[in-house]
């Protein structure tokens, strides 16, 4: 009678282990899929990222040929007159530069 006392609990802990290696092999398999999921989603975001960054560049690229535009459209949109004083004051701010420069 002790023999079979000892088989029912021996049988019993094998089902009680079989039990938890159940469990733990289907927490496996969630954990698989989750972060088959992950990587996917990783995947994705990287190549979103990847997709952003270059549309960003292509418009700071687009701005800055848009504002390179302007500076010279501003001046192509200055009459002769507007012009021709923009020259002289501009050569009036050179030659005193010029002369502070030679008096240092």
């Amino acid at each position: 009678m002790a023999d079979l006392t000892k088989y029912e609990i021996l049988i019993s802990e094998l089902s009680s282990i079989e039990a938890q290696l159940s469990n733990l092999i289907h927490k496996n398999q969630e954990l698989v899929e989750q972060n088959s999921e992950l990587q996917s989603q990783l995947i994705q975001l990287k190549n979103e990222n990847t997709y952003l960054t270059q549309k960003l560049s292509s418009l700071e690229k687009e701005t800055n040929s848009q504002n390179n535009e302007g500076e010279i459209n501003l001046f192509n949109s200055l009459n002769l007159k507007e012009r021709e004083n923009l020259k002289v004051r501009l050569q009036n701010l050179i030659s005193k530069i010029d002369y502070h420069l030679s008096a240092v």
